[in-house]
């Protein structure tokens, strides 16, 4: 250990950090690259959370809007990245809006600045001294009033609270808003008709491709599955034309297509 002489770091006053509150939206985690390549041309690129994302590998549509919205997006938000919620129709809650929207995280920087088709900022609620109060009263408004990114809107789900550098969420607890119950809007419960998509002999004609599906049934079971959407995908046989209602038919025939599959697989 050394002797040299250190001294204990000074105390700050608490009362000197800075906060800001703002509404938390129920999204999808999004960010948007802008950058120049070798060549000092533009480039983007759109990702998720945990990853870089194409059209063919999508996050709601994200890719594509930024794909779709290019020139656009790089000459108002210019270089840097763009973190921010995707949220609509569609991803979670939805939050009322009605066309897929990216609300940016960093509020101060876009303040009396033009933003880009369907772009905006998290709602600011709060900036000043520490206080809980503040976050108290943050819910408070948020509860009764509603949300702040669409008016009328009345299940926003809590707030995000910056304290120096760090970011906290505070959400809506569901025994009191009880926004979280689980409820059916009529699309829900009526199960979409897939019969179309049920097809014997589409099915005999991809087992007879690879004698180890039979062989190896039931083991290949998922297997088979599996290849059967993607031989429905290749075709185009799905009728879904976005692709919100796309997910909703996939979601209908993967209820279906193991009942279907065992029942010709027992057939044959």
């Amino acid at each position: 250990m050394t002797e040299e002489f250190k001294s204990f770091d000074k105390i700050l006053h608490i009362g000197k950090l800075y906060m800001t509150i703002t509404q938390k939206i129920h999204g999808s985690n999004a960010q948007l690259l802008i950058y120049k390549d070798e060549h000092g041309n533009s480039q983007h690129k759109a990702g998720s959370r945990t990853r870089w994302l194409v059209e063919r590998d999508d996050n709601y549509g994200f890719a594509r809007f930024c794909n779709e919205h290019r020139e656009e997006l790089i000459g108002k938000l210019g270089e840097g990245r763009h973190f921010g919620e995707w949220a609509g129709p569609g991803i979670n809650s939805g939050e009322g809006l009605k066309e897929k929207t990216l609300c940016l995280f960093n509020w101060r920087r876009w303040i009396g600045k033009e933003l880009p088709t369907r772009v905006t900022t998290v709602p600011m609620l709060y900036k000043g001294a520490i206080s809980l109060d503040a976050i108290t009263e943050a819910m408070e408004r948020l509860r009764t009033q509603g949300s702040f990114l669409v008016p009328g809107y009345m299940k926003p789900e809590g707030v995000v609270v910056e304290l120096d550098g760090q970011l906290y969420k505070n959400v809506f607890d569901e025994e009191e808003t009880k926004w979280r119950e689980k409820t059916k809007t009529i699309s829900d419960k009526a199960e979409l008709d897939v019969s179309h998509l049920l097809q014997p002999i589409r099915l005999e004609k991809l087992l007879s491709k690879d004698e180890a599906y039979r062989r190896e049934y039931p083991q290949s079971l998922s297997r088979i599955c599996k290849d059967y959407v993607q031989d429905l995908e290749e075709e185009k046989q799905f009728l879904a034309q976005d692709e919100d209602s796309l997910r909703l038919e996939k979601k209908a025939l993967g209820k279906q297509i193991f009942f279907f599959v065992k029942s010709v697989m027992n057939a044959l």
